[in-house]
């Protein structure tokens, strides 16, 4: 199959080649940008069939389609349900930083990190987190009731 022409062209688009034509006419759109030229002009002389109701066409197509879950309502929100609300919620995230922070802070990550550690010369300072626990004790103290007061 040197060049096709017009009729092999529309015996293309209506599907009435076999397998290994069909194959060579593929290979041929791809490689060849004048037979895409005469692939378009045989799909202009081609009729389409009418679809004797569109209507139900249409709705037969829509039936079969499942529908999406929105955009708003992620699929983990369907699934989690209750955890995914508790964690949606914006005081949660801040609750777990402050936790966060207060055990680094009581732990001392944030000591070595202090501009006057830096220094070579300085002298041994209370850490922060020290200075920190003593005044969450202190104030936890304050608060107890006289009864509990040795």
């Amino acid at each position: 199959m040197n060049k096709p022409d017009q009729q092999d062209w529309i015996r293309y688009v209506q599907g009435e080649m076999t397998g290994p034509e069909r194959e060579q006419m593929d290979r041929l759109l791809l490689e060849d940008p004048e037979a895409l030229h005469s692939y378009m002009t045989a799909l202009e002389h081609c009729t389409v069939p009418e679809l004797p109701d569109g209507e139900a066409f249409a709705g037969q197509i829509m039936g079969r389609i499942t529908p999406y879950p929105s955009a708003a309502e992620p699929a983990t929100r369907q699934a989690g349900g209750r955890l995914y609300k508790i964690l949606g919620n914006q005081w949660v995230h801040y609750i777990a930083a402050a936790c966060i922070t207060m055990l680094f802070i009581s732990a001392g990550v944030f000591d070595r990190i202090a501009p006057g550690n830096l220094d070579a010369g300085a002298g041994i300072k209370q850490p922060y987190s020290e200075k920190m626990v003593q005044k969450a004790t202190g104030w936890l103290e304050n608060i107890k009731p006289a009864l509990h007061k040795p």
